[in-house]
Formats: structure tokens, C-alpha cells, sequence
């Protein structure tokens, strides 16, 4: 059975808010030494991360359940993991990032920004407005002047069969494609 390899950016994701624990190997496999977990996004930097951003940070995106703490600047490449330093995601924005090359910087306020492969800023989104008057009392109050009764649907057909050609020939002429 062959060996199945991570690629180094799934790896990246996949540690971005996990408990890893270091393990120096000799060529054999042998377990030479082995670290401490560290770099979990977990406890109160967690729930203060939730707070902070209570969705993924994704320009658009409004996912609040499954989201993964990300580290800005990996803790690999010396990132700290602190408030400042990490950002919510959820999965696929997540694999955006580590995987086809998203990268993420701090804009105005110290909130992530977004880059697509090509470096182009992702625009960010407005917020969906707010409707209060949801219900039918709104929809029907709307529609009154249109006049709409339980007759303005009923089907008008005596069973004869449909003359198509006719039909076609109203609708060009209505058109004003008659020729």
C-alpha cells in the first residue's frame, strides 16, 4: 500500500487552529523527540475571537456556525496567536486562504482584508438591509390597488383544442415583429 502525503498548505490549514505536537524522526520513523502542543486558538482567545467577529471574516460571508480560528501570519512563519494576529473563518474560506492563495492582511481598524491569487483586493460587501414589515399585511396592503381577487388566475378554457399557430401569430403581432 502506497504512502499518502498532506500538501504543505493543507498541512498549514489543518494546524492553523489545532494542537500540534512536534515529532523529530530519524530516517527509519523512529520518534527521535517529541514537543509540546502548541499554537491552539482555544479558551478565552477563542471566545473573544467569537465575539470580536461573530462570523467568518470573508468579505459577504455570514456563516456562524463551523468556523476555524486562522492565524494572519502563521505561527510558522512567527506569527503570534493573540486577538490581533488571527481572524474567523469558516471552512471553505479557510481552504481559500491555504490552498488556492488567498492571502489576508490587516486593513483600517486592524480588520482582515482580502487578496485573490492575482493580489486584487475583494471588494467588500454591504450588509444585507434590514425588513421589518415582513408578513401579509404588508403584501396585501402593497397589492390593493391592483385590484388582485380569487377570479384573477381561473382558467378560462372550454376544453376545445389550442390553436398554437394562432397564439404564435397574437404574440409576433403583439411584438411588433409581423412582418
Amino acid at each position: 500500500m502506497g504512502e499518502s502525503f498532506l500538501s504543505i498548505e493543507a498541512a498549514r490549514r489543518l494546524s492553523c487552529d489545532a494542537g500540534v505536537a512536534e515529532v523529530v524522526e530519524n530516517e527509519q520513523g523512529t520518534p527521535l523527540s517529541v514537543g509540546r502542543k502548541r499554537r491552539t486558538i482555544a479558551g478565552a482567545l477563542k471566545r473573544a475571537l467569537y465575539k470580536r467577529d461573530a462570523t467568518c471574516t470573508y468579505p459577504g460571508c455570514t456563516h456562524r456556525i463551523f468556523l476555524e480560528g486562522h492565524h494572519i501570519k502563521h505561527w510558522v512563519d512567527g506569527g503570534e496567536t493573540s486577538l490581533t494576529n488571527t481572524a474567523l473563518l469558516c471552512s471553505l474560506h479557510h481552504r481559500y486562504v491555504h490552498e488556492y492563495g488567498y492571502v489576508i492582511e490587516l486593513g483600517a481598524a486592524q480588520r482582515p482584508r482580502f487578496r485573490d491569487p492575482h493580489g486584487r483586493l475583494v471588494a467588500a460587501v454591504p450588509s444585507c438591509p434590514t425588513v421589518t414589515d415582513l408578513g401579509w399585511p404588508p403584501i396585501r396592503a402593497v397589492n390593493k390597488p391592483l385590484a388582485i381577487d380569487a377570479d384573477t388566475i381561473a382558467c378560462e378554457w372550454d376544453g376545445n383544442p389550442v390553436d398554437y399557430g394562432a397564439i404564435v401569430g397574437h404574440l409576433v403581432a403583439a411584438d411588433g415583429l409581423r412582418r
